[in-house]
C-alpha cells in the first residue's frame, strides 16, 4: 500500500477540500449515513481527516485509520480535543479494530492505492455489524490499451507506480466479496477511460 508522507501530505491537506469532486463525494457519504444517530463510523484511509471533519458532530463515534505517519499526525493535531474522534495508524487491510463494531465503514479514493483489495473487503466485513454498510468511492479502468500506455509512460519517465487500478470486471468481483450493492453511481470518465464510481454496499 502506498502512502503520502512529509510535505506532500501537508500540501494534500490544504487542497483536498477545494477539489470539485470532494464536494460530490462528501454529499454522497452524508446522504447515505444516518446522521445525528448513535452510529459508529470507520474511515479507512482517512488521510488528513476531511471526512472526519464533516462527520465528527453528526455521529456517535468516528474512527480514522491511515498507513501514513504524516496523515495521522495531521489528524491528531486537528482532532485531539474531539472525544468522538479516534485515530490510529494502521493498514486498511488489517486494522486491529473490534469485530462487528461499526455501523458504517468508508473508503474514499484510497482503494486504488492498495494492491490487496480483497483483504480490504474482508477487513471491512469483519469490523462491520451485521447488515452494516460499506461506502466505497474509487475508480476502475475500462480500456486495456490506454491503461498500459500509462504504465509504460511511468516506466519511461521513471515515475513510481503508486496506483493499482483494476478493470470493471475485477472491481465488481472484489466489491461483491461478502457484500451486496444497495446503490451505485458513476460520476465521471476521464481521457484514460477510468470511471469514478460511488457505491453503497451492505454486509451479508
Amino acid at each position: 500500500m502506498s502512502s503520502i508522507e512529509g510535505k506532500k501530505a501537508r500540501k494534500y491537506d490544504k487542497k483536498v477540500n477545494f477539489r470539485s469532486k470532494s464536494k460530490v463525494f462528501n454529499k454522497f457519504i452524508l446522504d447515505n449515513i444516518k446522521k445525528n444517530k448513535p452510529v459508529k463510523v470507520c474511515d479507512l484511509g482517512c488521510g488528513p481527516g476531511n471526512l472526519i471533519e464533516i462527520l465528527k458532530n453528526k455521529v456517535e463515534e468516528i474512527y480514522g485509520v491511515d498507513v501514513s505517519k504524516e496523515m495521522i499526525k495531521i489528524c491528531r493535531e486537528k482532532f485531539s480535543k474531539d472525544k468522538s474522534v479516534k485515530i490510529k495508524r494502521t493498514s486498511a487491510t488489517k486494522t486491529g479494530l473490534k469485530s462487528n463494531y461499526f455501523d458504517y465503514a468508508v473508503i474514499r479514493m484510497s482503494l486504488h492505492h492498495i494492491k490487496d483489495k480483497r483483504a480490504v473487503m474482508d477487513e471491512a466485513h469483519r469490523i462491520l455489524k451485521p447488515k452494516g454498510r460499506f461506502i466505497v468511492i474509487d475508480k476502475y479502468y475500462t480500456g486495456w490499451l490506454k491503461f498500459h500506455l500509462m504504465v509504460l509512460f511511468e516506466l519511461i519517465f521513471k515515475r513510481k507506480q503508486w496506483e493499482y487500478v483494476v478493470s470493471k470486471k475485477e472491481s465488481d468481483e472484489v466489491l461483491s466479496r461478502g457484500f451486496k450493492t444497495i446503490k451505485k453511481k458513476i460520476i465521471s470518465k476521464d481521457w484514460f477511460t477510468k470511471h469514478v464510481y460511488m457505491q453503497v454496499l451492505e454486509k451479508i
